[in-house]
């Protein structure tokens, strides 16, 4: 029943629908901007060539998906009329001499962008050429003489005195699940802290508090509450979860789509999100849950509770912020240490999973205490609720809790 309560009245609530909208509103918005650019950068430049070597005309003409060539300008009193008016992005000139090829590319500012260095092979490729015949090579010598080596990479790890090698593709797959993790972590504490800080501390020190009280245990209440605000959460993720595998298949084929996801296998992204990660992910979400009804039992007036979960939101900004040094360092000693910090864990420990800095005794080791310590939180926010529940004092926290610990010893007394 409370459980039912707290969640109609959440998820119906227009606060409910702005938080679930605000992150789409802010991808679409994201998205718009980025493909805004991505079009702007994508357009091809049209340019003049102005030359009388026809070797250059033809090589150049065959690289048009880099930029258009104005075969009616060959001039370059024409080329910068063209520029004055906006019609031309702008001109190369190419001349040879002793087989040795000079160019100058113009431009103006406001032109779209063209690479030169794309020029600038397809030229020193002609020079080559030109150079490789008149000392007499042939096509498969010249082919040979300008080839660059072939430099590969691999990075190696050590393990159990044995070399084994690290597939970077898959590493960077697995810090992006983590990032995604941490991003998810910090939202859901920014989103929720102060709604399950307002349900725990809501009707507390009240004549409705005493007639609900009368009717069902002050631990049936509290966990009721923190339960609905769970499935709250839960029913968002669900939505965004929905709505990705409804709008996927109509954006997957946009072009911009496309290049940030080039490279990466979404298979192997989502099987890193259900694995180690995911318990990170729930866990961190119960334990930052925990402690925000810590906080929330600690207030008696609503109105309170903004101030009395601030530090709590500190603690995700660290946790946060340790993650991102986490993806730049993962070997640094403050990244190790706080990595076993219960509240930092979910935020951190993930990064040294994906970086395999972490052996698999010191992930169970980091979820055993995460567990631990979010029971024993959860447990002591119970007992601070259950001893404040019908206290109503203006006094700040430290005096409440103060008080919680008196009426809990006087308790027990008898």
């Amino acid at each position: 029943m409370i459980v039912s309560d707290v969640y109609k009245k959440n998820v119906k609530s227009f606060s409910f629908l702005t938080m679930v909208l605000s992150p789409i509103v802010m991808l679409l918005i994201i998205g718009g901007v980025v493909y805004f650019i991505d079009q702007t950068e994508n357009d091809t430049p049209e340019i003049a060539i102005l030359t009388t070597d026809q070797e250059v005309q033809t090589l150049l003409a065959t690289e048009e998906n880099q930029f258009t060539i104005n075969k009616e300008i060959t001039t370059k009193e024409a080329a910068e009329e063209a520029m004055k008016q906006e019609e031309l992005d702008g001109y190369l000139e190419v001349s040879s001499e002793n087989q040795l090829v000079t160019a100058k590319y113009v431009d103006t500012s406001s032109s779209d962008t063209l690479d030169v260095t794309v020029l600038s092979g397809l030229l020193t490729a002609i020079q080559l050429n030109r150079k490789a015949a008149e000392y007499g090579l042939t096509q498969q010598e010249t082919k040979e003489l300008i080839s660059p080596a072939n430099l590969a990479t691999e990075t190696i790890d050590f393990e159990n005195g044995e070399i084994t090698s690290k597939d970077s593709t898959a590493e960077t797959i697995k810090m992006w699940s983590s990032y995604i993790v941490g991003i998810a972590i910090f939202i859901f504490i920014i989103n929720y802290a102060s709604i399950i800080g307002t349900e725990i501390a809501s009707e507390k020190g009240t004549r409705i508090m005493e007639v609900i009280l009368s009717s069902v245990s002050s631990t049936v209440h509290f966990f009721g509450k923190l339960s609905g605000i769970l499935l709250v959460c839960l029913t968002q993720i669900i939505i965004y979860v929905i709505l990705i595998l409804i709008a996927y298949p109509f954006v997957k084929n946009m072009e911009f789509i496309q290049e940030f996801l080039q490279g990466i296998d979404l298979g192997e992204l989502l099987s890193n999100l259900i694995g180690t990660t995911l318990i990170y992910f729930v866990l961190g979400i119960i334990l930052y849950a925990g402690l925000a009804a810590f906080f929330g039992s600690l207030v008696t007036k609503i109105e309170d509770v903004n101030k009395a979960v601030t530090p709590l939101i500190f603690l995700a900004m660290i946790g946060f912020y340790g993650g991102l040094f986490a993806f730049a360092s993962p070997n640094q000693l403050i990244v190790k240490v706080g990595s076993y910090i219960p509240f930092f864990t979910p935020f951190i420990m993930p990064f040294r999973v994906a970086s395999e800095t972490v052996s698999t005794a010191g992930i169970g080791i980091s979820i055993i205490v995460m567990i631990v310590f979010t029971i024993l939180f959860t447990l002591l926010s119970l007992v601070m609720y259950r001893s404040n529940v019908l206290v109503y004092s203006d006094a700040g926290m430290m005096k409440t809790m103060k008080t919680s610990w008196s009426i809990l010893k006087n308790e027990r007394k008898k």
